[in-house]
């Protein structure tokens, strides 16, 4: 459980993810601020393109701002934002595969 930040804010991260489902976006500020550093830099280990790293990063915590009031409190948060910063990466990618097919693949997939 980390409790260090740049903003000063002392709170564990259990603390703030309960403010952050209380929709305290300060919270989600310090949380950002704590995690999002070590999350760029693991995501970044499985893929090069910094624009979809920051786009799985940012819905990663949008994500966390629409679940905090799911998570269940027993486990730690850090995993958590992993879990979602990894599968929300994954998601990014599949969808820009899709968007970088050749035209002729396309037409070959639409054709019956």
């Amino acid at each position: 459980m980390s409790v260090s930040g740049s903003s000063g804010d002392q709170r564990d991260d259990v603390a703030l993810v309960a403010a952050v489902a209380g929709g305290d976006a300060a919270a989600l500020r310090v949380l950002y601020d704590r995690h999002a550093p070590w999350l760029v830099a693991r995501l970044r280990a499985r893929c090069w393109d910094d624009a979809l790293i920051a786009d799985a990063v940012q819905d990663t915590f949008l994500a966390v701002w629409r679940g905090a009031a799911r998570w269940r409190a027993d486990g730690d948060v850090g995993a958590w934002i992993w879990g979602i910063g990894v599968r929300q990466l994954v998601t990014h990618l599949r969808r820009a595969g899709r968007q970088a097919r050749p035209a002729p693949f396309r037409e070959r997939a639409a054709a019956p």
